[in-house]
């Protein structure tokens, strides 16, 4: 009854395949012909390097080694002409050339057994006429980009398949192909995910700090200043440069239009993304262009070495409720001149931006016992958050425990920055639903690597791997000394605190 309804599959019957005698000419032509076959698709996968070898080898034929020295010669010394005349476009050709050399001495090779033992490959029944066989489909790669740290394979997915089932074999690609870390990506097109492979951290050594005063103070490589401004200020407040990301490029962090949030583990490297932004900000501060309002609820045990860049400085509950009620009253001061005129404030030596940077926000929202303070605190601060981009009011906050009950407006960070933290769970209420199984795996970070995190903006697909650059005590108090901000300028006259806005638990009236 049971083969009957199907549920016990029939046994296969052995059968032998009748001999058939082939002349030998036939089998060699055939080997050949397939040779011949393999050899063109070789030609036809990989033109540029096939080309390269035909050319190495006919020079050797001609002129002999003389004459390849000579051309050898010549192509180095041209190539570092390109490189000093322009160096991205260089930069993409080696890392195209690399990553073909890659995919033809590793991943074409090594491909097809992967996939067949990760499952990535799809076995289709397919019958002869006597018995059943399997067809398996792979994946294709479609494009390789590598650099000095890593391989990036763009690869287009099979039917059926989800960029969720490769995250889950990210391990076994890892091993697979010998790599520090594997980390799947989804592409903006769908039906298609990038590999990353690393095989050497760019981020484990220190991060050397960015030349901001040189002459090209906006690190970009190109020897100018292109940082969009009217005055002679070298400093881009849409990404000043405070570290480094694992390709290699200058980690760039949003300042003007943003607020930030950094949150890591005791020891995780808080306090280098804080010092590395206020050192960023150093020439916007000496030019006018910026005020520091900063606040430390730790006693000013971190950030008072930097007292002389700052505008407003407060240690306690009390003064940095005041500092936090005077920011709101500058900014609906500036909203109220500004509405109707432009969207984005933009700094100037009259009208500064203003950086808020407060060094621990559960200090200021879960550990208050002063009731009047914490309701003041608890009016200000989700008034700035919410209302102080566009006035040129940001931002940029440190904490430990990113919580919703410690900090329950964290949703109105747009960059957000997840050092090393405890749980896994953490990188999601951080960085985003979905943040972790894209490769932030912040939790893993080694203690060995303080100022090592992901950094993730709003409207930003993957998060980036970062480590800020490590401001000594001696840089501190160099910068604190260069980067005052003028003796003169325009001041904002608060009066008495208290005189026409009134701190309220749902916001502000008048």
């Amino acid at each position: 009854m049971a083969r009957i309804n199907g549920s016990r599959p029939f046994p296969e019957i052995p059968t032998r395949h009748p001999k058939v005698d082939v002349p030998l000419w036939v089998v060699l032509a055939g080997l050949a012909g397939r040779m011949c076959a393999r050899l063109v698709l070789l030609v036809l996968r990989h033109p540029v390097l096939v080309g390269l070898l035909l050319t190495v080898a006919v020079l050797r034929d001609r002129y002999g080694l003389v004459g390849l020295g000579v051309a050898a010669l010549v192509l180095a010394v041209l190539a570092v002409g390109w490189r000093l005349a322009h160096r991205r476009s260089f930069a993409w050709l080696v890392g195209w050339l690399r990553g073909r050399l890659r995919l033809l001495a590793v991943y074409r090779w090594r491909w097809r057994p992967v996939m067949v033992h990760t499952g990535l490959a799809i076995r289709v029944p397919v019958s002869n006429g006597e018995r059943i066989a399997f067809a398996e489909t792979f994946p294709r790669i479609r494009q390789v980009r590598s650099d000095r740290w890593a391989d990036r394979l763009r690869v287009e997915l099979l039917y059926g398949q989800t960029p969720q089932q490769w995250a889950e074999q990210a391990e076994a690609l890892r091993q697979a192909f010998r790599a520090q870390s594997c980390r799947v990506r989804p592409d903006t097109r769908v039906g298609y995910i990038w590999l990353d492979f690393t095989h050497r951290d760019p981020l484990a050594e220190l991060v050397p700090l960015a030349d901001l005063d040189g002459p090209d103070a906006d690190g970009d490589g190109d020897g100018g200043d292109d940082d969009g401004w009217d005055d002679d200020t070298p400093v881009n407040l849409t990404g000043i440069p405070i570290g480094r990301r694992e390709d290699g490029q200058l980690w760039r962090l949003p300042v003007r239009g943003a607020h930030v949030l950094v949150a890591g583990a005791t020891g995780a490297g808080k306090s280098a993304v804080l010092w590395a932004t206020i050192r960023g900000l150093g020439p916007a501060v000496r030019a006018g262009l910026v005020e520091l309002w900063v606040a430390d609820p730790k006693g000013g045990m971190e950030l008072a070495f930097g007292r002389g860049m700052f505008t407003r400085f407060a240690t306690d509950t009390g003064s940095i409720a005041d500092l936090l009620d005077d920011a709101v009253t500058v900014m609906r001061a500036r909203a109220a001149r500004l509405r109707g005129v432009t969207r984005l404030h933009t700094p100037t030596v009259d009208e500064p931006l203003i950086v808020v940077i407060v060094d621990e926000l559960a200090a200021l929202t879960a550990y208050v016992t002063d009731r009047e303070v914490k309701r003041r605190l608890s009016a200000s601060l989700p008034l700035l958050l919410s209302q102080g981009r566009a006035p040129g009011v940001v931002v940029v906050g440190a904490v430990q425990d990113p919580r919703k009950e410690v900090l329950p407006f964290r949703d109105l960070f747009p960059v957000r920055v997840a050092l090393r933290l405890t749980e896994p769970d953490q990188v999601d209420l951080v960085l985003g639903d979905g943040a972790r199984d894209r490769g932030a795996r912040a939790e893993e970070i080694p203690d060995a690597l303080p100022g090592v995190g992901y950094v993730l903006a709003d409207g930003q697909a993957d998060p980036v791997r970062v480590r800020a650059a490590w401001v000594d005590d001696a840089e501190i108090s160099r910068m604190a000394h260069r980067y005052q901000p003028p003796v003169t300028g325009a001041a904002f006259d608060f009066g008495d605190r208290g005189e026409g806005w009134t701190p309220d638990v749902n916001g502000w009236a008048a």
